[in-house]
């Protein structure tokens, strides 16, 4: 028996499912070894795309034992032994990507192709494959998410109960269930809000400003994976350069359907695939005795077990021995990370923010009589107030659309979005300022808000500083917040509580609202290169 621990979970998300083209290597074995390799070396071959890693070796130097990750199988590869792949005149190592000749070598290696892929579907036939996982190169779409504990995914059944209600002496009292539909998919997990700085190792330009969590903010706002492409449409994550900060912006995200993802839950002894999951919502914590996070939740169609000697683990690679005809898995970081995915989650990799260095700046108009108006020319009132706690929730409202099929387990065939809905809470001690207009407090703004009778709609120019106001900070920026009128809240000290919702420039604008990422950490690695990956 084989239990799986949650602390052991490893979570990660794709925009592919890792199902690859027809004739992509499934298992194969050593025909010919060689000599002169070593242990790292990435070997390329003449037949189709495909690539080995060396992972064991003679005392000649050939190979013993090599693994084929995701992004390695290659295409097009003629199926059950019958093909036969051979190094050719160069070998990389992964971990400097440097050129080694074949020269002096008295015979190349030789791998022979034991079974391939039959078709562009998923292990179980029953999905299109979507594409290969690639992590070390520019286009990387597959990441590792540093979960926190307490992440869920689940799927239920929804059912009609029959029943018999009859009157007499003797009546029947039988009833019956039937299984009608599988309803969606429910996941959420927790991240910690990590920007960071690419390196001159790295995925991306060094210099970029990135984010951990950047894949699931261009789900939840766009239907690309983000770019340093501003003209890009659908990309909701923008990649600058030259430090200027990471940007996630709502303005692309009016379509019916978001960035599907596949999500993969790695428990010790086996993987679940989300399929065509959702980010519907984001709530952004500011409790200040805490660090930096953000919820994630949303749902997905169907549930999948996936095999790592298919290729569709992320987590995995294919491990082929000697001259058996077969592939057992292999989990090395060292192979599977370089090749199948992006992983920041180390402690030296990205910047955690403390929420109590967080700040927030808080203006609005005002007219003549001194009081709040939206598009008023006279001064600024500035509410100069510190926040004791709050969160941001962003809705996307999806609704999922499920078949109702007698005689049939139907599955949701796909979603829509609903309207978009970006809200919030602060709470602040009650305290009052000196009566300056550049310096009021918490009592001033609900003494100013309770004045505004006439203003039904107001603007106020938020912004929150999550981590402070230098780099390594996320910048929240609300140019048009409405607020509520605070309500007051008894407690030792006296605190307030102010309810807002974020407004676009009109009702048909997506500019509710920024997010910008500033890192400090710089992320660099041997194997991660911007250009000229290894991954094909």
């Amino acid at each position: 028996m084989a239990l799986n621990l949650s602390r052991n979970t490893k979570v990660f998300v794709s925009s592919v499912n890792g199902a690859t083209a027809t004739g992509a290597i499934l298992t194969a074995h050593v025909t010919t070894a060689g000599s002169g390799f070593a242990v790292g070396n990435v070997v390329s071959f003449t037949t189709g795309t495909a690539r080995v890693i060396v992972t064991g070796i003679d005392g000649n130097g050939g190979i013993t034992n090599f693994a084929i990750p995701n992004n390695f199988r290659g295409a097009g590869i003629s199926d059950s032994g019958s093909a036969t792949i051979t190094g050719t005149s160069a070998k990389v190592s992964i971990t400097d990507d440097t050129a080694v000749d074949f020269t002096g070598e008295t015979v190349a290696c030789v791998i022979t192709i034991d079974t391939v892929t039959a078709a562009t579907t998923t292990q179980d036939g029953t999905r299109t494959g979507t594409g290969l996982f690639k992590g070390n190169e520019t286009g990387a779409n597959c990441f590792r998410m540093g979960v926190l504990d307490g992440y869920s995914f689940s799927q239920g059944s929804e059912s009609t109960d029959v029943t018999i209600t009859e009157a007499g002496a003797a009546p029947n009292r039988g009833s019956k269930r039937f299984n009608d539909s599988l309803p969606p998919v429910e996941w959420s997990f927790g991240t910690y809000v990590r920007p960071f700085l690419h390196g001159a190792n790295s995925f991306r330009v060094a210099a970029d400003n990135d984010a951990c969590e950047n894949i699931m903010w261009a789900a939840l706002t766009g239907t690309q994976l983000p770019s340093d492409n501003k003209s890009l449409s659908g990309c909701g994550v923008e990649i600058d350069a030259g430090g200027t900060g990471s940007v996630v912006k709502f303005d692309q995200s009016d379509v019916h359907e978001l960035l599907k993802l596949n999500i993969f839950f790695a428990l010790e002894n086996t993987t679940y695939r989300l399929n065509d999951a959702q980010v519907n919502t984001a709530e952004i914590d500011f409790s200040i005795d805490g660090i930096a996070q953000i919820t994630w939740s949303g749902n997905a169609t169907t549930i999948d077990q996936v095999t790592a000697t298919s290729g569709e683990d992320p987590s995995k690679y294919l491990l082929c021995t000697g001259t058996e005809e077969a592939a057992t898995t292999g989990n090395q970081a060292q192979y599977a990370e370089h090749i199948n995915y992006v992983d920041t989650t180390g402690p030296q990799d990205a910047d955690y923010l403390r929420n109590k260095l967080s700040t927030m700046t808080l203006t609005h108009k005002r007219n003549t009589s001194n009081i709040l108006e939206v598009g008023a020319t006279n001064e600024t009132a500035v509410y100069d107030i510190n926040i004791t706690g709050g969160s941001i929730t962003i809705e996307n409202n999806i609704t999922y659309v499920t078949p109702e099929t007698l005689g049939i387990v139907d599955k949701p065939i796909g979603s829509f979005t609903g309207s978009r809905s970006i809200s919030g809470s602060l709470t602040m001690y009650l305290n009052t300022s000196a009566g300056v207009v550049s310096a009021l407090a918490s009592n001033d703004l609900l003494t100013d808000l309770a004045s505004a009778t006439d203003l039904v709609t107001n603007a106020f120019d938020m912004t929150l500083n999550m981590g402070g106001a230098s780099a390594p900070n996320v910048a929240f920026d609300i140019p048009r917040a409405h607020l509520s009128i605070p309500t007051i809240e008894v407690g030792d000290l006296i605190s307030t509580s102010v309810e807002f919702m974020a407004h676009g420039s009109t009702l048909l604008e997506g500019d509710e609202m920024t997010v910008k990422y500033l890192g400090s950490t710089s992320h660099t690695q041997a194997g991660y290169k911007s250009t000229g990956s290894q991954a094909v």
